[in-house]
C-alpha cells in the first residue's frame, strides 16, 4: 500500500509526470504513494500559479514531543555545559523528558535549537594566574601598531614526525576482514621525528630553520648555540627590535638573558601557554598539512620537505601573521584571558 504524504521532490516528480499526460493510477505507481494523494496534488495546484508546488499545510504531521518550555530548559543546559548528551539531559529531566526518547532531543537540540554535535577544539588548559598573565600583556601591548609587529622576530620550536598518527576510511568489501593487510593503516608507536627551531619577522619574512639534534634536551647552553647561529645574523639584517620567544625553561635560563642582554637584544615577556598569541605557530600548522599530505618516508625526505616547505614561505604570508598581532591581542582581551581561535 502506497503513502499519503509526498515530499516536495516527490510532489514535483509527480507534477512532471501529469503534465506530460501520465494518469493518476501510472503517477501513483512511479511515485509510489496512494491515488487518493495524488488526486489531492491536482486539487491543492488548481488555486497556484503555474509551476508551483504546493506548501505543507501548517500544522500537519505528529505533533512535537517536546513544549517550547521544555526546549527552552535544554537550551539553557547545553549552553551552560556544551559537553552534556542528549541521554544525560533525559535522566537529569525525567519529568520533562521522561516520555521522549533521546534519538528525538538530539534531532530537537541539532534541528529545533540549532545546537549540532561539533568536535571540541583543543586548546592548553590555563589557570587563572595563566590568564591573568596573558590579559596583563595583552593590554600592556594593545596600542602597538602593525608596523611595530613587523619589527618583531618571532621565534618557537615545533616537532614534526614521520609518520601520521590519523584516522582513514578506505572501501573494503563486506566479505574481507578489516586486518587484512590491503585494508589496514600501518602506525608505529614512537614515530621518528624532528624538531626544529625557526623564525620569521614581518619586515623581511622567513629567518633560519635549524633541525636540532636527536635526543637532546634543549638546556640553555644548547639554545645558546641556537641563538648565535640562527639568530643575531637575521635578526640584524631583518632590522628588528625586539625578540619574541615562548617561556619554557631553556628559553628563561639566566645564562641565555645574559646573552641576549649582550648582543643588545630586548625580549618581549611573553605570557606561558600562549601559542595562539604566537604567529609562528600558523605557519608550523600550515606545514604539518602538507608534511600529511606529502607523506615522506624517512628522515631525510621529512627534512629536505620542511626546508622546501619554509623556503616557499613568501614574505606576504609573514606580514600577514606579523600585523595579526593587534587581532590576537584584542580578542584575549575580550576573552578575558582565555584561550581564542588563533
Amino acid at each position: 500500500m502506497g503513502r499519503n504524504k509526498l515530499s516536495n521532490e516527490e510532489k514535483t516528480r509527480a507534477l512532471t509526470l501529469l503534465k506530460e499526460g501520465a494518469s493518476v493510477i501510472r503517477v501513483a505507481a512511479e511515485v509510489n504513494v496512494t491515488r487518493m494523494a495524488i488526486y489531492n496534488l491536482k486539487k491543492a495546484v488548481e488555486s497556484l500559479p503555474p509551476g508551483t508546488v504546493p506548501p505543507r499545510k501548517p500544522g500537519s504531521g505528529a505533533p512535537k514531543k517536546t513544549s517550547p518550555r521544555t526546549d527552552k530548559i535544554m537550551r539553557r543546559e547545553v549552553l551552560n555545559d556544551p559537553a552534556i548528551t542528549a541521554a544525560e539531559l533525559k535522566k537529569k529531566h525525567p519529568a520533562l523528558l521522561g516520555n521522549v526518547s533521546v534519538r528525538t532531543i538530539q534531532h530537537r537540540l541539532q534541528i529545533s535549537l540549532k545546537l549540532p554535535t561539533r568536535r571540541a577544539g583543543k586548546k592548553p588548559l590555563l589557570t587563572e594566574a595563566m590568564k591573568k598573565k596573558r590579559l596583563s600583556f595583552c593590554k600592556r601591548y594593545r596600542q602597538w601598531t602593525p608596523e611595530q609587529w613587523k619589527k618583531v622576530m618571532f621565534s618557537d620550536e615545533s616537532t614534526f614526525r614521520l609518520v601520521r598518527m590519523a584516522s582513514t576510511t578506505v572501501r573494503r568489501p563486506s566479505d574481507v576482514s578489516r586486518y587484512h593487510p590491503k585494508y589496514t593503516v600501518k602506525t608505529v608507536k614512537h614515530p621518528d621525528s624532528v624538531m626544529v627551531w625557526g623564525g620569521f619577522s614581518g619586515n623581511k619574512g622567513r629567518g633560519g630553520l635549524y633541525f636540532l639534534p636527536k635526543n637532546v634536551t634543549m638546556k640553555g647552553a644548547n639554545y645558546i648555540e641556537v641563538l648565535r647561529d640562527h639568530l643575531l645574523v637575521p635578526y640584524a639584517i631583518h632590522e628588528c627590535e625586539v625578540f619574541m620567544q615562548d617561556s619554557a625553561p631553556a628559553h628563561r635560563s639566566k645564562v641565555v638573558q645574559k646573552f641576549l642582554t649582550d648582543n643588545n637584544i630586548p625580549v618581549l615577556d611573553w605570557p606561558g601557554n600562549s601559542p595562539d598569541l604566537n604567529p609562528i605557530e600558523n605557519a608550523w600548522n600550515e606545514m604539518k598539512k602538507a608534511i600529511a599530505k606529502k607523506r615522506p618516508t624517512n628522515i631525510n625526505e621529512l627534512k629536505q620537505a620542511l626546508t622546501k616547505l619554509w623556503v616557499e614561505m613568501d614574505l606576504s604570508y609573514f606580514t600577514k601573521l606579523a600585523t595579526s598581532m593587534p587581532k590576537r591581542i584584542g580578542m584575549v582581551i575580550q576573552y578575558k584571558g582565555n584561550m581564542t581561535k588563533y
